[in-house]
């Protein structure tokens, strides 16, 4: 069972609920399309990205080897022009020693090997010292060479420059290792695992690795191979290894067009976006994100749409438990405004059918006593007349007991009470018809303040009379309005035992004049506020409970009313409410003078 003072915003039946889930629902297809179209774009858009970053790689790398190979034929044709170094070198092949001044030359622009072969291609000079060099063309074509040296095999980068000496042909050949010193470096430029690739008896065999040393064992894959000696340019494989790699093959011909070598860059899927960015992972990205943000937007526009509703329906259970001062706040123009408009509107017609519901009770209840109260005191004040008149004439004639005395005098002022209560009673249950006539109740106000000041002085109470309308002008009888007026400041004295400030405003609202009493006294709770103008309920010692009622009475007869608003220990302002007749001060003037 759900409990009408619990706020649902908190249930799973709640509107804020279903509207997140209707959210959900209607973006679920959605977003599956959108993801999946997303993943797929995003996939070819990386791939194609790798495939030309790494492209680009391997085209810079063997940019670097063609232009290490063909400035190597300049360096060759600088050494070829001085006879007499080569003489020397000649004169002693198996000193494997270059002068100082070209040792450091050669190895300032980056080279590692110099030989010299004749034109039968016999070894005549190496530095340092070579076992062999493989499949050595005498011609100037830029190639790739496998050197055995006596402790490792590696491959170079050299050009060949042709010169004589004496009229006999030589080959100069300058080369530079493709080792750590030459690939390394270009790993460090562009973070990827460099290989290189040898042909040797009709298969690419592995000669080189940045990230391990070189595995003999380890040929390029068939369908590399296939594809680049039909002529493929590069080849780009995004599985590369089992998934290892997004890797680009780049083929490295002779001036010939046949393949020297392959040259591999790859990039590691482990260490890079790519070790995620599947497409089932960027799916699943994808639409949880896009899930999130539509629970999200669901919430909040939820939330947007759900907070007004329950704004009204606090407002709902607050008018049900009384309290009709509950106000919903608006907001736009759409139909839960209208709605709060509404209820807003809704709230002060109940307020006014509360307050004109009580004013009728009350005027019942004041008719009706007032039909017992004639009765009844007929019935009383005969009987009070003849006790009074007997005992005055006893008082007077007999000779009676000090004690008799004293006790006979206290019937007779006690009778003499009553008989002014009755009296009281009398004008409050059957009070006399107001007569009309154009009254200023600025007069009104100053003409019973001027009769309080020595009562306001006595009791330490401060006047501030605040005064707006001053040539406003109402119909009424002066009389029972002062009256009025001055239950209401004896009221407000009694308020303010130990002293205070009394504020008698005179202002207008709406057409109607208002005359507010504000005390500074303890207030008056909300319990009393309802029975405060019915007779004879006081909460004084001394009181007869007559003097609201009474102010009732006038402002009813007036044709205005009469409110309270109060709280406890904030002092309370009791305000008299009546038709406002003239405005002008000519036209007050003009009616008061006649």
């Amino acid at each position: 069972m759900i409990d009408p003072g619990q706020s649902p915003s908190g249930r799973a039946g709640s509107i804020q609920f279903k509207l997140v889930v209707a959210f959900l629902l209607v973006s679920l297809l959605p977003m599956l399309f959108a993801a999946d179209v997303a993943t797929r774009v995003v996939s070819r858009l990386f791939e194609r990205n790798v495939e030309t970053w790494l492209r680009e790689t391997s085209i810079y790398f063997l940019n670097n080897i063609l232009e290490t190979q063909q400035e190597a034929v300049g360096v060759g044709q600088f050494v070829t022009a001085q006879p007499d170094l080569v003489r020397a070198l000649l004169a002693d092949p198996d000193r494997h020693e270059l002068p100082a001044y070209l040792q450091q030359l050669i190895r300032a622009v980056g080279y590692d090997l110099v030989a010299v072969y004749d034109g039968e291609k016999q070894l005549k000079f190496s530095w340092p010292a070579v076992d062999a060099i493989e499949q050595v063309p005498l011609t100037s074509d830029n190639s790739l060479y496998r050197v055995r040296l006596h402790d490792r095999t590696v491959i170079t980068a050299a050009g060949v420059r042709q010169f004589q000496v004496d009229g006999v042909p030589y080959f100069l050949v300058l080369g530079t290792w493709l080792d750590e010193g030459f690939l390394t470096a270009m790993e460090n430029v562009t973070s990827l695992e460099l290989r290189l690739y040898y042909r040797e008896n009709g298969k690419f065999v592995e000669a080189f690795s940045s990230r391990r040393g070189a595995d003999p064992n380890l040929v390029l894959p068939q369908d590399v191979s296939d594809a680049l000696l039909d002529g493929t340019a590069s080849f780009y494989d995004s599985n590369a290894e089992a998934g290892q790699y997004r890797g680009m093959y780049s083929p490295l011909r002779n001036t010939d067009g046949s393949i020297v070598a392959v040259i591999f860059c790859g990039l590691r899927s482990r260490e890079t976006l790519s070790g995620w960015l599947n497409q089932t992972n960027l799916f699943l990205s994808i639409f949880l994100t896009g899930t999130l943000l539509s629970v999200l937007a669901g919430y909040l526009v939820s939330r947007r749409l759900s907070r007004p509703l329950r704004s009204l329906a606090k407002g709902v259970r607050a008018v049900a438990a009384g309290d009709y001062s509950q106000k919903v706040e608006v907001q736009g123009r759409d139909e839960v405004a209208e709605l709060a408009t509404a209820f807003n509107q809704m709230s002060v017609r109940l307020a006014q059918l509360h307050d004109l519901e009580a004013q009728l009770r009350r005027r019942d209840r004041l008719s009706a006593l007032g039909e017992v109260a004639v009765g009844i005191a007929h019935e009383v004040r005969n009987p009070l007349g003849i006790i009074k008149t007997s005992a005055e004439l006893v008082q007077k004639k007999s000779v009676l007991a000090p004690a008799d005395a004293r006790l006979l005098g206290y019937v007779i002022d006690e009778v003499r009470r009553i008989d002014i209560l009755i009296k009281e009673f009398l004008a409050f249950a059957k009070p006399a018809p107001p007569v009309l006539g154009l009254v200023r109740p600025i007069d009104v106000v100053t003409r019973v303040t001027r009769f309080c000041e020595p009562e306001l002085e006595r009791h330490n109470v401060t006047l501030r009379l605040l005064n707006e309308l001053p040539n406003a002008a109402v119909n009424g009888d002066d009389d029972q309005l002062y009256q009025a007026c001055l239950n209401l400041i004896l009221n407000a004295i009694d308020a303010m035992p130990d002293g205070g400030t009394l504020t008698i405003r005179l202002c207008r609202s709406e057409g109607d004049v208002r005359i507010a009493f504000t005390d500074t006294g303890h207030g008056i709770s909300a319990d009393l506020q309802e029975r405060i103008f019915n007779p004879f309920f006081t909460t004084k010692e001394q009181g007869s409970g007559l003097g609201l009622a009474k102010v009732f009475a006038v402002m009813e007869s007036h044709g205005g009313r009469v409110e309270c608003r109060s709280a406890p220990g904030a002092g309370a302002t009791f305000t008299l409410v009546l038709p406002l007749i003239i405005r002008e001060p000519v036209d007050v003037a003009h009616h008061l003078a006649g």
